[in-house]
């Protein structure tokens, strides 16, 4: 008989065999190992999302520091860039809607003060009309063509400066809602590894909250070998 740490195990050895016989060791079970998570200034046991007996996977939240209000102000300023971004879609809508109407009727104008002047041209050319009129129906034809000109130019404007608006306030409530984000996972206190919860207790209770302590007992990822 042989120890081998604290177990006892026979071993056999072939009569006169001049050879050093080898000593194969039974396995033995490997203790699973023991995780304690200390949760400091918790504002209240409300916080604790686990008890005894419960099984966790790893990363999944033990406790959440419960504190609303930066939760709640981060979303309601990011709900107030959406809407702003919404209304400001709305209007950018209107005006697309309005610049399309105007520069139809303004086409419109255009395309019969065009043919006008193309009559005038054509009777001044006759010595039916005086060259006069056909200066006015020239000027009247440019006059359009600017107020054209300068719709198209205003329309342009406005629309890139509402669709800058627009990106804007898309980008600060994504930018918020990230913030939200990160504020909610900083609350939460994950497992380390995939077990079972064996104990809770409170450590401390102070000023700023109570100190708890999760103890968690890791799964066994231990296979027996085969035969």
């Amino acid at each position: 008989y042989l120890r081998a740490g604290s177990a006892v195990v026979r071993a056999s050895f072939p009569p006169g065999s001049g050879e050093e016989a080898s000593l194969v060791l039974p396995d033995l079970p490997t203790l699973p190992q023991v995780h304690p998570i200390v949760i400091p200034d918790l504002p209240s046991l409300a916080g604790l999302l686990v008890r005894p007996g419960d099984r966790v996977e790893e990363g999944e939240p033990l406790a959440r520091y419960v504190d609303e209000v930066p939760l709640a102000e981060l979303s309601e300023r990011a709900q107030a860039k959406r809407e702003e971004a919404a209304r400001l879609e709305g209007e950018l809508a209107r005006l697309e809607e309005r610049y399309r109407a105007e520069r139809e009727a303004l086409e419109r104008e255009l395309a019969q003060a065009r043919d006008a002047l193309a009559r005038v041209r054509y009777l001044v050319a006759q010595g039916a009309e005086p060259r006069l009129r056909q200066t006015e129906a020239e000027a009247r034809v440019q006059s359009l063509e600017e107020r054209r000109t300068r719709l198209v130019l205003d329309y342009t404007g406005e629309r890139a400066r509402l669709e800058e608006r627009i990106r804007e306030a898309r980008l600060e409530a994504s930018r918020l809602e990230r913030r939200r984000d990160r504020e909610a996972e900083r609350q939460l206190v994950r497992a380390p590894v995939a077990g079972r919860v064996v104990e809770v207790k409170v450590r401390d209770i102070g000023p700023k909250g109570v100190t708890v302590e999760v103890v968690v007992m890791a799964s066994s990822t231990a296979t027996s070998p085969s035969p």
